[in-house]
């Protein structure tokens, strides 16, 4: 995503504006009634669902309301900044007529959505297996792509409660599967891994 942004940044797209928010503010993608393409460009940005619940932080290089380019629903979350943050906004009109006059950026866009529509099937791939050793075996044999930092995080990205994966964790290091330490977790034994998840 990062070199489509880029050389999205390079072009002079009428509407674009930086803003900078304080910790705690809130910001919507609206913004006299145009709908934005959100750049973070420091800081992070925190995405909440209509109902209060984190979705994902966003930080530098990374940006919200992109998937949805082409779509006339807003996304139905909220953002609010979880540090100082500046933001570079798009108008997602003015990034539309520009993707149709550069076809060079047109399919680097459809590369970002292709690499996202392959992240949503791993991740239902993923919270479709039922038991919680298997998902946590099916992740660790997986993990290169997602960048995990809390082991909070960990257990919410599998949709496990922190006891529950503790517990796992715990048993896949006693099988000699894992070494974990403070907030490292590496993997010693692949095979035993696939024996977990085939089991």
């Amino acid at each position: 995503m990062q070199s489509f942004l880029d050389s999205l940044l390079k072009y002079d797209i009428p509407g674009k504006r930086s803003v900078s928010l304080r910790k705690g503010m809130l910001l919507d993608d609206v913004f006299s009634s145009q709908k934005m393409i959100v750049i973070i460009a420091q800081g992070v940005l925190e995405v909440f669902s209509m109902h209060g619940a984190l979705i994902s932080k966003l930080s530098q290089g990374q940006a919200y309301g992109i998937s949805n380019l082409f779509c006339d629903n807003g996304l139905r979350s909220r953002m609010k900044a979880q540090s100082d943050v500046s933001l570079v906004l798009l108008p997602k009109e003015a990034v539309r007529k520009l993707l149709d006059s550069h076809i060079e950026l047109y399919h680097a866009y459809c590369r970002i959505l292709n690499e996202k529509l392959d992240f949503l099937l791993s991740r239902v791939n993923l919270l479709s297996v039922k038991s919680n050793r298997k998902r946590l075996a099916a992740y660790l044999l997986q993990s290169d792509g997602v960048n995990i930092s809390s082991r909070q995080e960990l257990a919410d990205y599998l949709a496990l409660g922190k006891s529950a994966l503790f517990r796992e964790l715990g048993w896949l290091r006693d099988a000699g599967a894992i070494r974990w330490e403070g907030a490292c977790i590496e993997v010693n034994d692949k095979e035993k891994l696939l024996e977990v998840l085939n089991a």
